[in-house]
């Protein structure tokens, strides 16, 4: 008798728990392009996901530092974007396609690419220009 109020009770508590836990939602996505954002590259920039091709993709990384193009304008790796990345970009322009100041992956480096590098002069590479943007996906303290 006791032993089938017991299993009864835990039946009991794992449907309610399982009901519960269909009200939980789905992981964050802050952009809304189908990337969570523990797993998102460009936290704010809606650049949906990294398409194994060889074509620009707005989630690619060229140069592997984690962050996708749109959110990386510090193209030598230095840090953070300065006059050195801008005139990279300016020299980069009209030359074809050149995937590291590509930001906006429209298979060329023009005025468009030249503001977004303008725009997060002195940043960080990163979703918000942060340093650490998300510390519980990269694993660095917060800032």
């Amino acid at each position: 008798m006791i032993r089938n109020l017991i299993v009864l009770g835990c039946t009991a508590l794992l449907t309610i728990g399982l009901s519960f836990g269909s009200f939980a939602g789905s992981a964050p996505d802050a952009d809304s392009d189908g990337v969570p954002d523990a797993y998102d590259n460009c936290v704010n920039t809606p650049n949906g996901p990294l398409l194994a091709t060889g074509n620009c993709s707005s989630q690619e990384d060229y140069d592997g530092n984690g962050y996708g193009q749109p959110c990386d304008t510090d193209v030598n790796n230095d840090g953070s974007t300065g006059l050195d990345d801008i005139a990279i970009v300016i020299t980069a322009q009209g030359n074809g396609a050149d995937d590291i100041s590509d930001f906006n992956c429209d298979l060329g480096v023009g005025l468009d690419d030249l503001a977004t590098a303008l725009s997060q002069i002195t940043f960080t590479p990163g979703p918000s220009g942060l340093s650490c943007a998300a510390p519980t996906a990269t694993n660095c303290s917060a800032q």
